[in-house]
């Protein structure tokens, strides 16, 4: 499985601050929790897709953790 993009949130990053340091991606294992885990797999081979079917995916993603969450406050 790909790495999952981490930013610090404490550190807003303006786009016309040069020397900002870009946003690390680190490798993090299964989450643990198979739907999660299942949305995450379809980020692993998107810099393989056509730009087009991005925001599907993403789209798709975004879904299926906006669900996940819903099932965990009921």
């Amino acid at each position: 499985m790909g790495g999952v993009e981490h930013i610090d949130s404490t550190r807003a990053r303006d786009a016309s601050d040069a020397t900002a340091p870009a946003p690390q991606i680190l490798e993090d294992g299964p989450t643990g929790d198979q739907v999660v885990d299942e949305a995450l797999e379809v980020l692993d081979d998107l810099e393989h897709r056509p730009l087009r079917e991005h925001v599907t995916a993403f789209e798709s993603v975004h879904g299926a953790l906006q669900d996940r969450l819903a099932e965990g406050q009921r």
